[in-house]
Parts: C-alpha cells; sequence; structure tokens
C-alpha cells in the first residue's frame, strides 16, 4: 500500500520530476517556480512507496462562474503516475483523497482538464463545457460588414494587464465556467517564458478595443514560409468582446495582419460569433473538443448554487458508486429562477450517475442526448427534455483557462 500525504517545500522539485515524467515532459525551472507560486503545498496529495514518491496530484482553490453566478470549485491538476507503477491504484486512492477532501471543506463541485478522457468518469466527473477549434486562411475569409465600431491599440504587456481584466470580469458575470483570475493567473496566461511554448512563437501581442476598453485579444505568431514567400499562423490565445461591437474588430485586425496566412484559435465558445460573421462561413475550419470536466460533490448545495432560466421541478435519482455519501434522491425546485434541492421520498423523474448529472451542471444540453444514448433513464415521459430546459444556460458554458 502506498502512503499519501502532502509534500513539503523540500520535495516540490521530486513531485514535479514525477509529474512532468508521468507526461514524458522535462521539468525547468520555469515548473518550479509557477507551481511554488500557484499551488498550496497543502493541497497536494502525493503517493509514496518505499519512501519514494511515485503518485501527484494537487487542487486549486478556484472560484468557477456558474448560471447565474460563482462557486467555490476544487480545481484538481498535476495528477501523475510513474509508469513503473500503474495499475496499482494509486490515481484511485489519489483521487478519493482529494475528493473527499474538498467535499469536507464544503465545495459543491470539482473540475479538471483530462488529458485522457476515459479516466475521470469513474471518479464521477462528466464533461461539462465544449471548445470549438476554428482556423481560415486570411486570403479566403473576410467579413460580411467591414465598418468599425472603435478604435484598436497594440499595447505592452504592462499596460494589457492593467486593462484586460476589467473586460474579463464582465465577461464572467454573464458566461458559467469561467474561472475568476487573480495577479498570478493573468502573469502565468501572458508571460512569455513558458517552456512548453516553442520559443519561436511564445512572444504575445495584446489588442485592446476602445478608449475604455470593451474587447482585447492576446496573440502569439507561429513562423512559417512557402516557396512564395512568409506564411505565418496567428494563434489566438483570447479573444474577448463586451457586446456585438469589439468582436468583429478584433477578427478584422486578424485578417489584415502582414505576412499572416492562417488565424487559429483553440479556445473558442460553442456559439462563436465569427461564423454569422463571415461573407462565407464555408471557409471556416471548425473541430470540436471537450472542455472542462465537472464533478458534483454535493448535489443539493451544488444546485442551489446557481440560477435557472425555467422555472420547474425535477426529482432526481442520483448515483454516486466513488463516493456513495453523495448519493440519492432529490427534489430540484425552481421558482422565480431561483432553485432550492434537498432529499425526498417522492418518486424519481430521472434516474442517472452524478457524472451524467455533472455534465449539464454548468448549462450545456446534455440530457435529453444521453437519454437517446441510453446514458440515463427516464422515469416519467419527457423528464430528460424538461431536465434541458430548466438546466439549460443561455449563452452556453466556455472555459478559457487551462490549469
Amino acid at each position: 500500500m502506498a502512503d499519501l500525504r502532502p509534500v513539503t517545500s523540500g520535495e516540490v522539485e521530486e513531485f514535479l520530476d514525477v509529474m512532468t515524467g508521468a507526461f514524458g515532459e522535462r521539468r525547468e525551472a520555469w515548473h518550479d517556480r509557477e507551481f511554488r507560486r500557484r499551488v498550496p503545498l497543502e493541497s497536494t496529495v502525493a503517493a509514496f512507496q518505499d519512501g519514494r514518491l511515485v503518485g501527484t496530484s494537487a487542487t486549486l482553490p478556484l472560484t468557477l462562474s456558474v448560471p447565474g453566478g460563482s462557486c467555490s470549485a476544487a480545481g484538481i491538476t498535476a495528477v501523475g503516475v510513474l509508469p513503473t507503477h500503474r495499475r496499482r491504484g494509486l490515481l484511485r486512492a489519489m483521487m478519493d483523497a482529494q475528493l473527499r477532501k474538498a467535499r469536507t471543506a464544503g465545495q459543491p463541485v470539482s473540475i479538471l482538464w483530462a488529458s485522457e478522457g476515459s479516466i475521470y468518469g469513474r471518479f464521477g466527473f462528466g464533461p461539462a463545457t465544449r471548445r470549438l477549434r476554428v482556423s481560415f486562411e486570411t486570403a479566403r475569409a473576410s467579413l460580411s460588414e467591414e465598418k468599425v465600431s472603435g478604435p484598436l491599440r497594440l499595447v505592452g504587456r504592462d499596460e494589457a494587464l492593467r486593462l484586460m481584466p476589467a473586460v474579463y470580469e464582465r465577461l464572467l458575470e454573464s458566461r458559467p465556467g469561467l474561472l475568476r483570475r487573480n495577479e498570478i493567473a493573468w502573469d502565468y496566461l501572458t508571460a512569455d517564458g513558458n517552456p512548453d511554448l516553442p520559443a519561436a512563437e511564445a512572444r504575445h501581442f495584446f489588442v485592446v478595443h476602445g478608449e475604455t476598453p470593451d474587447g482585447y485579444l492576446i496573440y502569439r505568431v507561429r513562423p512559417g514560409t512557402s516557396s512564395f514567400g512568409p506564411r505565418e499562423t496567428a494563434l489566438v490565445t483570447e479573444l474577448v468582446g463586451d457586446g456585438p461591437g469589439p468582436a468583429p474588430d478584433l477578427w478584422h485586425y486578424l485578417l489584415n495582419l502582414d505576412l499572416v496566412s492562417t488565424v487559429e484559435a483553440r479556445q473558442r465558445p460553442v456559439d462563436e460569433s465569427l461564423i454569422w460573421m463571415l461573407r462565407d462561413p464555408q471557409g471556416l475550419d471548425v473541430g470540436w473538443r471537450t472542455g472542462i470536466w465537472a464533478r458534483l460533490l454535493d448535489v443539493p448545495l451544488a444546485l442551489g448554487c446557481r440560477g435557472y432560466q425555467e422555472d420547474g421541478d425535477l426529482i432526481l435519482q442520483v448515483t454516486d458508486p466513488f463516493l456513495p455519501a453523495a448519493a440519492g434522491r432529490f427534489h430540484l425546485r425552481v421558482r422565480g429562477g431561483v432553485g432550492t434541492c434537498a432529499p425526498t421520498e417522492k418518486d424519481a423523474d430521472l434516474r442517472l450517475g452524478v457524472s451524467e448529472l455533472s455534465s449539464g451542471y454548468l448549462g450545456q444540453l446534455c440530457y435529453g442526448a444521453l437519454s437517446r444514448a441510453g446514458q440515463i433513464e427516464e422515469a416519467s415521459p419527457g423528464a430528460a427534455l424538461r431536465a434541458d430546459r430548466i438546466m439549460g444556460w443561455d449563452p452556453p458554458p466556455w472555459c478559457l483557462d487551462d490549469f
């Protein structure tokens, strides 16, 4: 059996060696510095066998935007097990310790980014946001309207860090799935020294829209050439607009960058407005990936934290094999957009696992599809679509941060 405990300050380098080694990566001094800045050591759970550190995990204390509000969330990160010690239950033991600790602390939900999606469903996580990857060739793309709604300024990093957070905060108030950022998070996002990025494309550029900024753009440039000359790619880190004016202007800016032949953005929302701005939307290459995975730790508390756009009642029979104490039958009652949830003995409308319930927690429409896929059971006719109407949210969830 492995011993599980937090790491000490003197064990951080060993912790990071195991974490990066588990992913076939090389540890750099930058990783050491950022880990010490961002991760409280008491939030780590490491696995030791015969005195040797062989498994890693940590939890970041996060604030997550949910439909109509926000809640605290346990952000699981830095999860890894040495290849020599897999299939021994170490990951399960660390996840059990992290999730029980978060539930005891009163956190209603846990979230994570999954490098392998097949791993975390068995721990009760469900895919709770989607993200689009969009790309287009600038020579073939044009906007249906070329009017400019406000001035654009290319600014330095210091000025960008002074202006961008206010725009992001307004987005945070209206869009579920986003994470509240502190100075360390903004610094991490915009740093040029990240060794995980190729050196030739690691520089960030910053554009703000409006005299009082109502939009911003963060991008990098990947060098490239062809027999006809430079063919560079603009890589969009973030493009955020407050209202309908800024986004077209910022996309127009990208369309007209010198030497850039392709624009690529990997973290776009599923309701991406660019699709409707282009004269020829068929010129846009679009793919989608799973964003964050969510896991409800306390069903009544979590469902009471968020708002709702349609009133109604649902009786949910929730199974939770990994955390049996969190399972049960619950009555969600929504009146005036405010939900209350409590245990009940009433007959269930919907029978589902905690991972399936968690998939719709942030407002994406999924329960009807889960029912058609045979993943959840309707005990009363139409309950899955009713769950989508009650739990769904517009705009749909979107997460920009990979923590």
